[in-house]
């Protein structure tokens, strides 16, 4: 039923242009409302699609992978932990094993053979001065002794590298110089 057919009075001009200047205000609120919801609307679409184009692609794994991954390294972790403790362990062993003993003694072992080396060098070289004739025997026999000494030091030097422990460095003895023969005269 409309207005009429109630029997309402009719409206007059002014009310019905009153009445539509109300509704057109009503609608231009809206319809600004609705502009500026479909502004913000497209911001944040805008926004969302620039996000996600900056976003690297990046693959996340799922739970029982990442779960997987995580108990294969907590076993390499504790495997690590064990070598550790073994090699902590093995260098006490070789630390305190005779090895180090034997080590120290081999050296002392070089250091008195050149020792008796020198000696027996000078000794040689006492004797040629008390014994008349050619001292070409003397050259001879001290090259052997040189030869014998160096081979001594080489030694010396190998046994000082090894690593059985932290022992001091070990020099070998140097050797005196040697002197020009003394000429004998027959």
């Amino acid at each position: 039923m409309t207005r009429r057919e109630e029997g309402e009075e009719e409206l007059s001009e002014a009310q019905r242009l009153a009445l539509l200047e109300d509704t057109v205000s009503t609608n231009r609120v809206v319809l600004m409302i609705i502009a500026v919801l479909a502004v913000v609307a497209i911001s944040v679409a805008v926004t969302v699609a620039v996000v996600k184009l900056m976003q690297p692609d990046v693959t996340y794994v799922d739970s029982k992978s990442f779960a997987k991954l995580e108990r294969d390294v907590g076993i390499l972790k504790e495997a690590a932990i064990a070598y550790e403790q073994s090699m902590a362990d093995t260098k006490n062993i070789l630390d305190s094993s005779n090895a180090t003993a034997f080590k120290a003694l081999m050296l002392e072992q070089e250091k008195s053979y050149q020792l008796h080396l020198n000696a027996l060098k000078q000794g040689m070289r006492d004797l040629a001065r008390m014994v008349p004739g050619s001292r070409t025997w003397l050259d001879i026999y001290e090259e052997q002794m040189d030869e014998a000494l160096a081979e001594s030091r080489a030694r010396m030097n190998r046994l000082s590298r090894l690593q059985t422990s932290a022992l001091p460095d070990v020099e070998a003895i140097p050797l005196p110089d040697r002197g020009e023969p003394v000429p004998v005269l027959n």
